[in-house]
């Protein structure tokens, strides 16, 4: 039977984090190139800083924890 490591489990969802994280940088983008009101293009902006430091943050607990 298959046993999956907790390695393994870290590595899959610290990944699929990560490419959550770009699949909403890219949606976000597309918003805001449509957004006519500048309270909303701002509000797109804060949430891109946002990702952004959530991309960073997985990035240093993955290389603290060593996945790749």
């Amino acid at each position: 039977m298959f046993k999956v490591q907790q390695e393994d489990m870290l590595s899959f969802y610290f990944n699929r984090s990560l490419r959550l994280e770009d699949i909403l940088l890219k949606k976000n983008e597309q918003y805001k190139k449509l957004a006519k009101d500048q309270i909303i293009r701002d509000l797109m902006d804060d949430f891109r800083k946002n990702s952004n430091e959530h991309i960073k943050t997985l990035n240093d607990r993955m290389k603290k924890l060593g996945i790749q």
